[in-house]
């Protein structure tokens, strides 16, 4: 079932959820995605902030009971609201540490609300220098990896 005001309309298919976190996660700064027991992830750097466990993934016994979900690191500040709310749990993907999972085929899915999670997230995972790049007006003068600081200050360049 994918709730009662969709009775009609079917879940959307695992290909199109990856595609729209996908389309949320890959414009951050250092952004990777990889694979974790055949699921995809995305990362900054090494550090995990999102994993999709789509619904034809491979079975394992920590994962069975979710099928078709996001699993994604959220702040601690966050945590005890979060799991307030029936559509998150504690991810198997160490939700000791601060991992929720959102089912993404038993209810509509609220994009706007998912992509704010992703971004606190990926802001956590990325370290304040990388996450301030997210930033409006912040200046990067295009030092990818330095978080935009130090080194001189913008290059200065000669009239030709």
């Amino acid at each position: 079932m994918f709730g009662p005001a969709d009775m009609t309309t079917p879940p959307p298919s695992d290909a199109a959820l990856l595609a729209r976190i996908r389309s949320i996660c890959v414009g951050w700064p250092e952004v990777e995605e990889a694979q974790l027991q055949d699921r995809p992830l995305f990362r900054v750097r090494r550090r995990r902030f999102a994993i999709f466990n789509g619904a034809a993934a491979p079975t394992r016994p920590r994962w069975s009971s979710f099928g078709a979900s996001l699993h994604f690191l959220t702040e601690q500040s966050d945590r005890a609201g979060l799991l307030q709310d029936p559509r998150f749990e504690r991810s198997p993907h160490h939700g000791d540490r601060g991992w929720i999972a959102l089912r993404l085929d038993t209810a509509p899915i609220d994009w706007a609300e998912l992509a704010e999670l992703l971004e606190a997230g990926y802001r956590q995972a990325a370290g304040r220098a990388l996450a301030a790049r997210l930033d409006p007006g912040h200046l990067d003068h295009g030092r990818r990896g330095h978080g935009g600081r130090g080194h001189g200050g913008p290059r200065e360049i000669a009239p030709g």
